[in-house]
């Protein structure tokens, strides 16, 4: 059941390597091709939710409530496809909403700079100067993008368990590579982080359905239980309460929900978690 989940700063390479990969490996390969489900299943425009990973909102284009939305009903989907054995996930911003579950290696894959020009640009002969205030460009793009919608930077090497530079590596060398290492004893599913993965997979069922009716809304899951975390007004505290327990109660694997509204408080919750 271990998976792999490759980002990449050139999304035609990222794509490339990772099938490339499952089909090294057998495994299933789980790309952008589960957004026409997400759209059957929220009467959602599959374009929207391409944009949804590709833009920062903005009142020309997509709102950041919609967008965070959308980006959660990618959530929910992926998350339930990665409980199933062996997957290659690219191009759903898996590697920053998958986190602490140990059986998955996370690679950051970075594309040669020419092959990063020519996604963005297609004028040619660009000097070194001009080629670098585009690559710093997308490189800040990103860095928002994945701070205003997960809180994770996800130019941040660190966030990696492996980091990857096609200057000097080719493709298949980068595919052997990863093939050897998912295969470490540390990457092996293990009963608690298939556990982890699970209660990641049962919070994104819920929040998905919570955020049409609360638009803020935060949940942490431990085994069935729930906390909720919500913004709201004192009056309409328990009124609120009681609203999102009849939502998350119905959802298949709740078995008790906790709600706080006021986010300073939710995060004091969530503590009981760590």
């Amino acid at each position: 059941m271990s998976i792999i989940i490759i980002s990449s700063d050139s999304y035609p390479v990222g794509r490339e390597i990772a099938t490339k990969t499952a089909e090294a490996l057998d495994y299933n390969f789980l790309g952008r091709e589960l957004l026409t489900e997400v759209a059957d299943k929220y009467k959602v425009e599959e374009e929207k939710l391409a944009g949804a990973l590709d833009e920062r909102p903005s009142f020309l284009k997509m709102g950041g409530k919609l967008r965070n939305r959308y980006l959660a009903y990618i959530q929910e989907a992926t998350l339930g496809a990665l409980l199933k054995d062996k997957q290659v996930c690219q191009g759903l911003a898996a590697h920053l909403y998958v986190l602490g579950v140990s059986h998955v290696l996370r690679v950051l894959i970075l594309a040669e700079p020419e092959q990063v020009l020519q996604q963005y640009t297609s004028k040619k002969d660009l000097s070194k100067k001009e080629a670098r205030k585009i690559m710093d460009r997308h490189n800040r793009f990103r860095r928002s993008w994945s701070e205003e919608s997960f809180d994770v930077d996800e130019t941040e090497p660190s966030h990696y368990d492996l980091t990857i530079s096609l200057s000097q590596i080719d493709a298949d060398e980068a595919v052997k590579i990863m093939s050897e290492t998912i295969s470490y004893r540390r990457f092996n599913p293990m009963t608690y982080s298939v556990k982890c993965l699970q209660d990641l997979e049962l919070a994104a069922r819920v929040r998905a359905a919570l955020l049409p009716h609360f638009q803020d809304v935060k949940v942490r899951a431990r085994s069935g239980t729930l906390v909720v975390g919500t913004a709201g007004l004192k009056r309409e505290k328990r009124k609120r309460a009681e609203a999102i327990k009849a939502i998350a109660g119905k959802i298949p694997g709740v078995e008790y929900v906790e709600v706080h509204v006021m986010n300073d408080i939710f995060r004091q919750a969530a503590e009981s978690f760590r």
